[in-house]
């Protein structure tokens, strides 16, 4: 098994170490797995944050250095115990972030770079507190038309190796909008889908719905439609803010994917795209 997916306490909203999810890991019997810390590069917004020595400090080149050598570290160590560490990113896609990406990940050994929607109009639909500014002068349609619109350009944009949370709005929209939030566009949904398997970019199967809503991102009318596209490339993330939530669900996910026909899981390394049977 593996999970592609993981937060540590670099992450401002998460908590543990690279050790204590590695030795987490073990446990599970996983693997492999790749930690994907956040990266949020709107200027509009003060949440460019990275932490070290338990202390927030603005993202930099020099601060995902540092990071790298801390997770080659556990790479270089973990690797003798039998567990595969990847170095990650989960970018919180915006237009225009093409070029400020380029500039701070150059030469930066990535294995993995996944990309979302957290934000829109720069509101955090992703948060409890912030989606309330959003969703209060919008729309479900309308939430729905500007979410695919972003994510195309996310797509487009060929900068990422796999979407995250493909349709995230569903955590605080179910309750705020209910069932018609579940009304996607389905023109939009397929075009999005086309352009990644155009792009070769992957679909993550995302369990931290489990935790939040009791169902996957993405939603089986969703994965049906990937199915039927022909889109082969799937990752899976546990969306782990805590060492805890490490692996959870990926079985189910595994099943999940297995029932739409779907025989093969993707792994990275350097970016570069190795399948994996189920």
């Amino acid at each position: 098994m593996i999970d592609y997916h993981i937060h540590t306490r670099h992450s401002i909203d998460a908590r543990g170490t690279i050790d204590e999810y590695c030795e987490q890991a073990l446990k599970l019997k996983l693997e492999e797995i790749c930690i994907t810390n956040h990266c949020e590069l709107d200027p509009e917004r003060n949440d460019s944050l990275i932490r070290f020595d338990d202390q927030p400090r603005v993202l930099t080149r020099n601060g995902l250095l540092r990071l790298q050598d801390e997770i080659f570290r556990a790479r270089d160590a973990y690797k003798k115990k039998g567990l595969s560490v990847k170095f990650g990113l989960e970018v919180g896609y915006y237009k225009g972030i093409e070029s400020r990406l380029e500039i701070l990940i150059k030469d930066i050994e990535f294995d993995f770079i996944l990309g979302g929607i957290h934000c829109l109009d720069h509101i955090c639909i992703d948060s409890s507190r912030e989606h309330p500014e959003y969703f209060d002068f919008h729309s479900a349609e309308r939430l729905l038309e500007n979410y695919y619109v972003a994510l195309e350009d996310l797509v487009q944009s060929s900068s990422f190796n796999s979407v995250a949370h493909f349709d995230v709005y569903k955590k605080y929209g179910l309750g705020f909008y209910g069932e018609k939030i579940r009304n996607f566009p389905e023109s939009m949904v397929r075009n999005v889908i086309k352009l990644m398997k155009e792009k070769g970019v992957a679909l993550e199967i995302n369990t931290a719905g489990m935790r939040k809503i009791d169902e996957f991102y993405p939603a089986p009318d969703i994965l049906r439609i990937a199915r039927d596209e022909g889109l082969e490339m799937i990752t899976l993330g546990s969306d782990a803010h805590r060492p805890e939530e490490l692996g959870c669900d990926i079985k189910k996910a595994i099943a999940y994917i297995k029932s739409f026909g779907f025989e093969k899981i993707y792994r990275f390394e350097q970016k570069n795209p190795i399948s994996v049977k189920i």
